[in-house]
């Protein structure tokens, strides 16, 4: 299964709000089977505010 992911590439600026060049999307590939005491999560909705430095 491939998926699509939106990484961190670097820390916002000097006044913390962050652009495009902050982040770049990843397509990687996941693997069918899930090993014992794995688990696979699909995050719905991700917020991140200002005081989560």
């Amino acid at each position: 299964m491939k998926i699509q992911r939106v990484v961190l590439n670097s820390r916002p600026g000097v006044n913390g709000m962050p652009v495009a060049e902050n982040f770049r999307v990843e397509e990687v590939a996941l693997l069918d089977k899930i090993e014992e005491g794995q688990v696979r999560v699909r995050a719905l909705y991700l917020s991140v505010d200002p005081y989560m430095e």
